[in-house]
């Protein structure tokens, strides 16, 4: 903290030492202590009222500073300029309004002879007409500070002229001539306190010269006291030479000019060397500075150079635009990915060029989504950066060429020093590899999950189809050797034998489902779908004609397919035999095979119009290990399983659609490269 900011946090303080030295003055009056009323003898004291408008002083400056009481430091300063007037106004007008002795009689003023005793001495009204009509002005509805400023300085000019007066012994210095001389204490008094008093508005006036950083108050603060001093000096010898009459008045008089102007000559020199010296610092501070700025730019210029080398042998894309979405910087990285030349977009496109409108507008309706308001396109990459954010997201880049990349892009808002909007900066990341490597990971992962179900699947044939009959085979193994009758014991083999053959039979189709799992090296052919249906006809024409079934083949739009012909094979078996197998009592089967391709995938629907399956109670049953849902004696719930894990270990997915004594629908989709062109 500066000496200024310093002493301007003591002035409260100070105002009540100006108002503790009121009240001793006035208490001195009450208690007749006249050495501190007087303390020179032969010069004015210090009379009632005078005392009583310190201690008035010290209380409205307290009020005022300490911002305790405005008003009432107002009403004191206009009844301190009050009393101040009428008492000039009785000098003035030769007038007695009984002001002077109104509460105190002045005895002392009485016994020197004085013709106005208790009367404030005239300059000492001055001063303090001056102190109310300043504070009147500093504390105005419309301040005036700098008027108020300058009657303070006024008041530290007639105290000096007052101390001068009685330092050299001049009357006419603290009299005026004409007025009631002012008391040396009071004098003393208000030259410190008007002092300090102008440094609550230290940058008005003299003392904002004085105190100021400027040369010119650096000059000021040198010159002023030094040449006050010279002049009190010189002042102080010439008067006391006289008053010995020591040389004559005329030699005198030239003598103290040609002193003033010696000592005057000396301080312009010295303030000259003063001034020589700052301007050589000044000019080399500024040659120091240049070299400084020159090696900063040099600095700089290298840095930005490291850093452009850097970014330009990055491999991201960075763009930079301003404010208003123009590119103003197109990296090296951002030329090599978009097949852009920096000449060909900077100041001249925008990033948008660079982005799918379709991938684009669909992201803007994410937005308004998640936000809950309209979100344009056009601020899809500026909403989140312009909140502080950064925009995060993967986005298909469009090359130059037409061609498109995956990149992950992050955009951020660029600012100033002072946080002002320059504008925005995206650094993009080709992410072909990282793509291609998460699409193959998400395939492993299908396959896992698949294999897992699997899994789950033989753990439950293994637990239930194969377990159960093995257990069933040796309690009856046991009872046949406890058994002693030879009919029961045969009765005993023959349930034996029905185990093992139904054993069997899970193994078979167990092993057959373990089959389609590993054998992963199916041969992939053009396959007739003709041939195919013609060979699953033959096999069960027994069956076709027993039923009087009827069946409608269509594959004309598809009569060729790549695809394992083992497999499509047995599609064609489990599905057609489903259709005889689950037929409806009440009429004939029907069966309608079609092939076609939908949107490049080739698919093959088989429907009936047999029982038909409740889907809304067994749909998600029904191609489940050992799952049925008719109650037919041939019924395992294995085919099903079976064509869908077959069917799903190439690639192809089966669905279907079922309605109650209506029939059901069975859909086989293919990989599009499945499609004979």
């Amino acid at each position: 903290m500066s000496t200024t900011s310093l002493i301007k946090n003591r002035l409260p303080l100070a105002a009540q030492i100006l108002a503790f030295l009121g009240l001793v003055f006035v208490v001195s009056w009450f208690l007749d202590i006249r050495a501190l009323l007087q303390l020179f003898p032969d010069l004015p004291g210090i009379k009632f009222n005078s005392a009583v408008l310190l201690a008035l002083t010290g209380i409205c400056c307290w009020s005022w500073l300490s911002d305790k009481a405005v008003a009432v430091a107002r009403i004191l300063a206009a009844l301190i300029l009050a009393t101040a007037s009428l008492s000039l106004a009785q000098d003035f007008l030769q007038v007695n309004l009984g002001l002077d002795e109104l509460i105190v009689e002045d005895g002392i003023g009485r016994a020197e002879g004085s013709p106005t005793p208790g009367r404030i001495p005239g300059m000492t009204a001055i001063i303090y007409l001056l102190f109310g009509s300043s504070l009147l002005l500093f504390t105005a509805s419309r301040p005036r500070p700098f008027l108020g400023q300058i009657l303070l300085h006024g008041i530290s000019l007639l105290t000096f002229i007052a101390l001068m007066g009685y330092l050299m012994k001049v009357p006419d210095f603290y009299t005026l001539s004409f007025l009631t001389g002012i008391s040396p204490s009071i004098a003393l008094i208000w030259f410190v306190f008007s002092l300090l008093l102008t440094l609550q508005h230290a940058h008005l006036g003299v003392t904002g010269l004085l105190i100021g950083d400027k040369k010119g108050s650096i000059l000021a603060r040198r010159l002023t006291p030094r040449i006050i001093l010279a002049l009190v000096a010189i002042s102080f010898a010439w008067m006391q030479v006289q008053r010995l009459d020591l040389i004559q008045v005329d030699f005198g008089i030239a003598l103290f000019a040609l002193s003033i102007l010696v000592v005057g000559l000396f301080l312009v020199w010295d303030a000259a060397a003063w001034l020589n010296r700052s301007d050589e610092k000044r000019v080399k501070a500024e040659h120091e500075l240049l070299l400084a700025k020159q090696n900063l730019e040099k600095m700089v210029e290298i840095r930005n150079q490291e850093l452009k080398g850097i970014l330009d042998s990055a491999a991201v894309s960075i763009i930079a635009t301003d404010k208003n979405g123009l590119i103003r910087h197109f990296s090296k990285g951002a030329e090599r990915m978009l097949g852009y030349a920096a000449d060909e977009v900077v100041g001249k496109a925008k990033p948008e060029q660079f982005h799918l409108p379709i991938e684009v507008q669909a992201k803007a309706a994410q937005m308004s989504r998640e936000l809950g308001r309209p979100v344009q396109w056009h601020d899809v990459f500026t909403l989140y950066p312009l909140q502080g954010k950064v925009h995060s997201d993967e986005w298909n880049y469009l090359r130059k060429d037409g061609s498109t990349f995956p990149v992950q892009l992050n955009v951020s808002q660029i600012r100033s020093d002072n946080g002002k909007h320059l504008g925005f900066i995206g650094i993009a990341t080709d992410i072909t590899q990282l793509s291609s490597s998460r699409k193959e990971l998400k395939d492993l992962l299908d396959k896992l999950e698949s294999k897992n179900k699997q899994l789950l699947n033989f753990a439950h044939i293994i637990s239930h189809n194969l377990r159960s009959p093995v257990i069933t085979l040796d309690a009856l193994v046991k009872f046949y050797k406890t058994e002693e009758e030879e009919g029961q014991k045969e009765e005993l083999f023959g349930l034996v034998e029905q185990v093992i053959k139904n054993l069997l039979s899970s193994m078979e189709e167990t092993i057959d489902i373990l089959k389609v799992q590993e054998d992963t090296d199916q041969k992939i052919e053009a396959v007739s779908l003709a041939e195919v249906y013609e060979k699953t006809k033959t096999a069960l024409i027994g069956k076709i004609r027993e039923y009087a079934a009827e069946v409608q083949v269509d594959f004309g739009d598809m009569p060729t397919l790549h695809f394992s012909k083992s497999y499509l094979e047995s599609v064609f078996l489990n599905l057609m035999s489903n259709a005889l197998k689950y037929r409806h009592p009440d009429r004939p089967p029907l069966l309608s095979i079609r092939s076609g391709i939908d949107q490049g995938n080739p698919f093959l629907l088989f429907s009936d119009n047999g029982l038909g399956i409740d889907l809304k109670k067994h749909g998600g049953k029904v191609f489940g290990m050992n799952k049925t849902f008719h109650k037919n004696p041939d019924s395992k719930g294995v085919g099903l399983y079976l064509v869908k894990t077959q069917l799903e270990s190439l690639g192809a997915r089966i669905s279907l659609e079922s309605q109650v004594d209506e029939g059901t629908t069975f859909r086989v989709d293919f990989l599009a490269d499945a499609a004979v062109r």
